[in-house]
């Protein structure tokens, strides 16, 4: 316990210095690098609220190569200090070092989960929200992202739905809706002004004006002022959220897809987001046993420096692994489970057989 302990402390020490030095490091660059376009009348309050939410939101991106990087530096602690010597002499393989060092990585992705929940996704939607509208960085994609979905497809896949302004008190104006025939073909077209919600999950629209498409070729038109429909749709089926899926929180992300499956919306980049969420903050948990396999073997001096460049290579893995599985994921070569945890078991499997052969 005495030794589970002391390791833990140094690991989480080390880690939480490199993360600072990643986060500061980071910082400095991107606020040199743009620093530029800061300018207009309140500017100083604005860039100041704009990297506090960037540094919370750079702590998250970071924090599993930080710590690779913290448990990197305190292997190497232990071999200058000769205490990797001293616990092999008495037969204590690398199991004993590596376990805290897996529960610290452990505890550090669950806090990473939490924290992004409850702070991330808001600090991520400030950020790109003072960048577009007070920096003009990125306005376009900003806008993009938040305008509001026009077009659904009904459960059955035999309704689309255009539908044009949202009212504030709920419901939509300038409305079509689609209905198709058993071949696809179009069977009726129904317009209306306004479509509010009714008593017992029925659409109440008025102005409306019916467009009956008959089989000989015919086509029928009915007007009426006010109408009520019951469509397989309730009204609480197109409360679709605006913003990138990494700006939602958990619940609201997994009730977002839910409702973008049933209308037929892209949902690739929500389902993938879906478990990328719980998938990132853990990628250190099998990254950091390659980092000790390298900074434990036998040949090694513990030189800080090499241990170091060490865990920013394995860093670099990892990452591109996950861009290459996150690209597979949105095009649908894998699934989007797939997508997300793929680079972490394979990590996985290379960190323990390499922990293994540690001698």
């Amino acid at each position: 316990m005495i030794l589970f302990r002391y390791v833990s402390l140094k690991v989480i020490g080390a880690t939480l210095l490199s993360l600072a030095g990643v986060v500061g490091v980071f910082l400095a660059i991107d606020f040199v690098d743009t620093s530029w376009r800061f300018t207009g009348p309140g500017v100083v309050g604005a860039v100041l609220e704009l990297y506090a939410n960037k540094a919370a939101v750079t702590a998250y991106e970071v924090a599993p190569a930080a710590l690779l990087l913290g448990a990197a530096i305190a292997a190497s602690g232990l071999r200058q200090t000769r205490e990797w010597t001293a616990l092999r002499a008495v037969g204590l393989g690398p199991w004993r070092i590596a376990v805290p060092v897996l529960v610290v990585s452990l505890l550090f992705g669950a806090a990473g989960i939490v924290l992004y929940d409850a702070v991330g996704v808001r600090a991520a939607e400030r950020v790109e929200e003072i960048q577009a509208l007070r920096f003009g960085r990125g306005e376009g994609k900003y806008v993009a992202w938040r305008e509001p979905k026009r077009w659904f497809r009904g459960v059955d896949g035999r309704r689309v739905y255009h539908l044009r302004g949202l009212l504030p008190t709920g419901g939509f104006e300038r409305i079509t809706v689609y209905e198709l025939g058993s071949e696809f073909e179009l069977s009726r077209r129904i317009d209306a002004v306004l479509m509010v919600p009714g008593p017992e999950g029925t659409w109440i629209l008025q102005d409306v004006e019916i467009r009956t498409f008959l089989p000989e070729g015919r086509i029928t038109v009915e007007r009426e002022p006010s109408r009520q429909f019951r469509f397989p749709e309730p009204p609480e089926a197109f409360e679709v959220a605006t913003g990138r899926p990494a700006q939602l929180r958990w619940q609201t992300l997994l009730e977002q897809l839910a409702i973008r499956e049933r209308l037929g919306l892209p949902s690739a980049a929500f389902a993938l987001e879906r478990y990328n969420r719980l998938a990132y903050p853990l990628a250190g948990v099998p990254g950091v046993l390659v980092a000790l396999a390298l900074a434990l073997r036998r040949e090694r001096k513990g030189n800080i420096a090499a241990a170091l460049l060490e865990a920013v290579g394995v860093s670099l893995v990892i990452w591109s692994a996950q861009g290459v599985t996150w690209a597979m994921g949105l095009s649908g070569r894998v699934t989007p489970a797939v997508a997300a945890w793929a680079p972490n078991v394979l990590m996985l499997a290379v960190g323990l057989f390499a922990v293994r052969r540690i001698r």
